[in-house]
């Protein structure tokens, strides 16, 4: 499996509303997200399938992504604002008949889930070779076997627009 973990992108730092969830895109973090779209619709194996946190500012990220490449967003709780790193690991696990995914959610969780696929539980014990997803960035992973994925994947690469 193909696997793209995708921090949203960079978001206002409030919301009218006052509550997180709700926070929106920044004018860079639309840029962000329809490079990235563009970037994996040109890619070797761009995703086939496209789960977002419903927070404003993952789900408008995973929507622009998903326009790109011609695809339909699926929100869940299981990469939102509250979730684990073991509730994505789950999802990619269950999502192993994907030849490509694209999760789009937020840290410190996708960071984790990154850390773990490619080192293992503990991960890169916070030194050199840990993966930190900035806002508006991808870590593509290549999964050999999603249903046992603990320190099995590779890091292709990171893909961020940097303006």
């Amino acid at each position: 499996m193909r696997l793209y973990l995708i921090r949203h992108g960079k978001a206002a730092r409030d919301s009218d509303s006052g509550r997180d969830e709700d926070r929106r895109l920044a004018p860079r973090g639309k840029r962000q997200a329809e490079w990235l779209g563009e970037t994996l619709a040109a890619g070797e194996l761009p995703p086939v399938r496209v789960v977002a946190s419903p927070a404003a500012r993952a789900a408008r990220t995973a929507a622009l992504i998903a326009d790109v490449l011609g695809l339909e967003v699926e929100t869940s709780d299981e990469v939102g604002l509250s979730s684990r790193a073991s509730w994505v690991v789950g999802l990619i696990a269950e999502a192993a008949d994907t030849v490509s995914l694209a999760i789009v959610g937020h840290n410190p969780t996708l960071s984790m889930v990154a850390e773990t696929l490619v080192h293992g539980v503990g991960g890169g014990g916070g030194g050199v070779g840990q993966i930190e997803l900035r806002t508006g960035e991808a870590a593509v992973l290549d999964l050999p076997d999603p249903t046992d994925p603990i320190g099995s994947a590779t890091l292709v690469r990171l893909l961020r627009l940097d303006d």
